[in-house]
């Protein structure tokens, strides 16, 4: 029953692609008309520049692998942007996302800059654990080493997403995205039966493995519900903070004061949220989305001195357990 109705929604959400997919930018009689103009008078049948077409792109467009119809789109857009401006009415969408000007042919300026603000943080931080733990003396170093590469890997893929929008940076950017949502989550079961019960973690892991496989399978067929997405990586994002929350309290109690930056990260990760859910238009290059890429650059930081604390901790632990031993 349960596969009956996956496959119902995965074919009711192939249907409304169509409505899914299209904006009132990309809708409106204008941008159509300028769009059908600019490619039939600026690319070929196969959608490659004529003579007189490459002169719409510059250089750095075309290190960027913008096509002909790539460019008719993105100067058509800033017409009808125009044109709303104009008229008095607000900034629309095209194709879903808002416009913004290319800066050395990156399609998302602010959003590609966050990006990389927030891999370095990564770095730097994953660069401190290295140093500090050798892996034969530490227990977990080895898990937190692929948490930190899910993390870096991520945003890589995050930065080349909003250089450029294709499909298959699209979807590695979201499969990648929700590898690193689920990663804290899977962090969290680890950590909470790192010392008993190791059956029961292994087990919830390795399902929310199957899990996000097929998921990632769902996201490659290109019919992509948004707003269903966006809902999958809420819910194992909640439920990944609450067991970071249950889990520091226990730990709290127990006399583990360095906690307080685990908590201030869950919390201040879940305000930030709020701006992505916000979704309003650029203003001087920035939306929502990229502000929230912003402020996220904050967290890793915090996040990863937690994981440190927790690593001298376990690895104390260990010693004391070692020196009990007859």
């Amino acid at each position: 029953m349960y596969e009956l109705k996956h496959y119902i929604l995965l074919i009711t959400l192939s249907l409304l692609v169509p409505l899914i997919s299209c904006s009132d930018g990309d809708r409106s009689p204008f941008y159509q008309k300028c769009l059908q103009k600019c490619k039939n008078t600026n690319c070929t049948s196969d959608g490659v520049f004529t003579r007189e077409g490459a002169k719409l792109q510059d250089t750095w467009a075309w290190l960027l692998g913008w096509g002909c119809e790539d460019e008719c789109r993105y100067h058509c857009m800033w017409r009808t942007v125009q044109g709303y401006q104009e008229r008095g009415y607000q900034i629309p969408k095209f194709h879903g996302k808002w416009p913004f000007r290319r800066i050395l042919g990156v399609q998302e300026p602010a959003s590609a800059f966050a990006s990389v603000l927030n891999l370095l943080v990564h770095i730097y931080m994953y660069r401190k654990i290295i140093r500090e733990f050798p892996i034969k003396d530490t227990p977990m170093v080895m898990f937190w080493h692929g948490f930190a590469w899910v993390c870096i890997n991520a945003w890589i893929w995050s930065t080349v997403f909003h250089t450029r929008d294709k499909f298959f940076t699209e979807f590695m950017d979201y499969a990648c995205a929700l590898s690193m949502v689920m990663s804290l989550l899977i962090a969290a079961i680890a950590r909470i039966f790192s010392s008993r019960a190791r059956a029961v973690g292994v087990t919830v892991i390795a399902l929310l493995t199957l899990y996000y496989v097929e998921h990632v399978r769902y996201l490659y067929t290109g019919r992509i519900d948004y707003d269903y997405n966006m809902q999958v990586n809420v819910f194992f994002g909640v439920t990944g903070s609450i067991l970071w929350l249950l889990w520091s309290w226990y730990q709290y109690v127990a006399g583990g004061r360095y906690v307080w930056r685990l908590v201030t990260f869950t919390f201040l990760s879940g305000v930030f949220l709020t701006m992505e859910l916000w979704d309003f238009p650029p203003r001087r290059g920035w939306d929502a989305h990229a502000l929230w890429h912003l402020t996220t650059a904050l967290l890793p930081g915090l996040f990863y001195r937690f994981v440190i604390d927790d690593l001298r901790y376990l690895r104390l632990s260990s010693v004391k357990s070692d020196l009990k031993l007859p």
